[in-house]
């Protein structure tokens, strides 16, 4: 195996063995969600989940897309390897007692609602 091959998996394993990453891989392997929602399930500030997902996307994990106001992000299409090491990691990590909490606090969370809810916020600020 080339060198350039042994760098690429050891940067790959690294972004995964982080709970807060493994969590947003979870979240994302059942919904394609925006960083609010994320922040919202997690209970992490803005600021830290995008650090995560800046990541999780330059090591080909996860993909984003502009909609509106807000960006998308998905699990992306990637090497055979890392998809199999991803579903060995997320089928681990859905075991864990704390996965069932994070998937129901993302399931009633919407972005359009925490939008609105920030913009009240801000209002109100004033």
């Amino acid at each position: 195996m080339k060198k350039f091959a042994i760098d690429k998996i050891s940067r790959r394993l690294k972004a995964i063995s982080d709970p807060t990453r493994i969590k947003i891989l979870l979240l994302l392997s059942c919904k394609e969600c925006c960083v609010c929602e994320l922040t919202g399930a997690i209970g992490l500030s803005q600021p830290t989940i995008s650090r995560h997902l800046s990541l999780l996307e330059r090591e080909g994990f996860i993909s984003s897309t502009r909609e509106k106001n807000w960006i998308i992000y998905r699990i992306s299409p990637m090497e055979t390897c890392c998809r199999q090491l991803l579903d060995v990691v997320l089928n681990r990590a859905r075991k864990d007692p704390e996965a069932e909490k994070l998937l129901d606090k993302l399931s009633g969370l919407d972005r359009c609602s925490i939008s609105q809810d920030k913009g009240r916020e801000r209002k109100a600020a004033k």
